[in-house]
């Protein structure tokens, strides 16, 4: 059985964001603005615990060993994105 290739470096970041679940999207883009854990936490109703467990599973599906890693590879993937289309009825 053959293995699909790896996917090329230009097309790393796409979809990048989708492969974290919502809280664990949540969680990194708060660390982004330099909240701790505890402060994570209670923006959004969790426990500091249960914040740090988001980031170690974000960090493991975005491939990335630290906070630090999985908050950069998602600026990074942020300002790769397409700009939304306007909706317009």
């Amino acid at each position: 059985m053959s293995q699909s290739p790896p996917p090329r470096a230009d097309q790393d970041h796409v979809g990048l964001a989708d492969r974290l679940s919502t809280r664990q999207s949540d969680c990194l883009r708060l660390a982004a603005k330099g909240l701790s854990s505890r402060e994570i936490g209670q923006r959004l109703n969790l426990s500091a615990r249960t914040v740090d467990d988001h980031i170690l599973l974000g960090c493991r599906l975005l491939g990335v060993r630290t906070r630090v890693q999985a908050v950069a590879r998602l600026a990074r993937d942020d300002r790769r994105a397409p700009e939304p289309r306007s909706f317009t009825p």
